[in-house]
């Protein structure tokens, strides 16, 4: 998979937040906590998140799992036991979407470690042509707090391909926390919103510290 694995999602009605398949958490390391039970719902987030199933369209997908940064391998081993949550609040949105995936302490710095060195290895890239629907990322940095064990952020501009379509603005926050890699994507956020991603990371990672 080339380029930075992100999310560009397209939403449709809402309905119930997705998760790992059924009996998934039964293959969890000791002391893992049941993703499922620690994913956000709307009573966690700012009002007027409801939940959605996305569809994904991707230069962008599987940040959790099996991670390659600006073309750079940083985790062989990182696949495991996944729950994912997509909201949206008001159309056209903003969008957000968690990832919670129970990847081991050393895979989830590493995704950690990857998502910082992101915009310095790759400030901006364009696709191979028919390799994704995008033709073009560019990345900058975000600042975020202190968060579990290790913490990184970016801030990505897609432009997809097509003649008609919109630029497509966002943030992504990258947390390790005791062996689960924590994904949060917004997807358009609110201009005058400077640090509500941030806000709602550190509630996802008090629920997931609750959740143990």
């Amino acid at each position: 998979m080339s380029g930075l694995a992100l999310m560009a999602p397209v939403a449709t009605p809402a309905v119930a937040a997705r998760s790992a398949p059924s009996g998934a958490a039964a293959t969890l390391r000791p002391g893992t906590p049941r993703l499922q039970d620690a994913l956000l719902t709307s009573a966690d987030l700012p009002r007027g998140y409801a939940p959605t199933m996305s569809g994904y369209m991707s230069t962008i997908a599987g940040l959790s799992t099996d991670t390659n940064i600006c073309d750079h391998k940083i985790s062989s081993n990182g696949a495991g036991t996944t729950a994912q949550a997509a909201f949206i609040q008001g159309i056209p949105g903003p969008m957000l979407f968690e990832t919670l995936t129970a990847t081991g302490p050393r895979a989830a710095r590493a995704i950690v470690a990857g998502i910082a060195a992101a915009p310095r290895l790759c400030k901006s890239f364009d696709d191979a042509p028919g390799s994704s629907p995008a033709s073009g990322l560019e990345l900058t940095p975000l600042r975020v707090p202190r968060l579990g064990d290790a913490a990184s952020g970016i801030q990505f501009r897609l432009r997809p391909a097509g003649p008609m379509a919109m630029t497509i603005q966002g943030k992504l926050i990258s947390v390790a926390r005791r062996g689960v890699s924590v994904t949060i994507v917004q997807v358009n956020p609110a201009r005058n919103d400077r640090h509500g991603l941030n806000r709602i990371a550190l509630t996802a990672i008090r629920k997931l510290d609750r959740a143990r």
